[in-house]
């Protein structure tokens, strides 16, 4: 399965739902496969996608689903087991695990030496998890998430292809578009 390919997936199966994209090809081709105000797309934070959307889950009503990479995850472990504890039911963590540091040279990661994200997130107390291989699985488990309280954790096995072009996106404007999409929704107190 392809990174693309799975994202222009999930995308279908949204509607005004939040997504926060990890950096690099991940945010290309999210952008590539549906630009929308809510598609949160990070650059230079390696390792906080899964966190940025707890964070968002935490305040927010609407499902929020976090597209992080395995060696973004290996970097910030932590926000597995903060998941864990917080328990958000409209959070879904779909982790795109090519078992290799991509961003950085194509090492193999540690997933790609025996690491099974999906058996730490069920360490962590993350209820429901997967691991898929193909689109027809990944199909499957993510419409079940969006109909069904979480967390969810579902790692996504996935081979590189040529990346695509970097998409037109700053920083400053992707958080003001964002945060624009959600004026006059009413949002909880806490």
């Amino acid at each position: 399965m392809h990174r693309l390919e799975a994202t222009k997936l999930i995308i279908s199966q949204l509607g005004d739902e939040p997504v926060v994209a990890n950096l690099g090809p991940t945010t290309d081709e999210l952008w590539h496969a549906g630009h929308r105000d809510r598609n949160f797309y990070t650059f230079g934070s390696m390792g906080l996608c899964s966190s940025n959307a707890l964070g968002m889950a935490l305040s927010i009503p609407d499902k929020v689903i976090s597209l992080d990479g395995d060696g973004s995850l290996l970097m910030n472990m932590g926000t597995i087991a903060t998941i864990g504890q917080e328990q958000p039911k409209n959070l879904i963590v779909v982790v795109w695990d090519n078992e290799e540091w991509g961003q950085t040279g194509h090492q193999t990661s540690h997933t790609g030496r025996g690491t099974d994200l999906e058996q730490v997130a069920k360490a962590c107390n993350i209820p429901h998890t997967a691991s898929v291989n193909t689109l027809e699985d990944l199909d499957q488990v993510f419409q079940e998430a969006m109909k069904n309280d979480g967390p969810w954790f579902i790692v996504a096995k996935i081979e590189e292809e040529e990346y695509l072009p970097l998409s037109p996106n700053e920083p400053e404007m992707t958080l003001y578009r964002f945060r624009t999409s959600f004026v006059g929704q009413e949002l909880p107190s806490h």
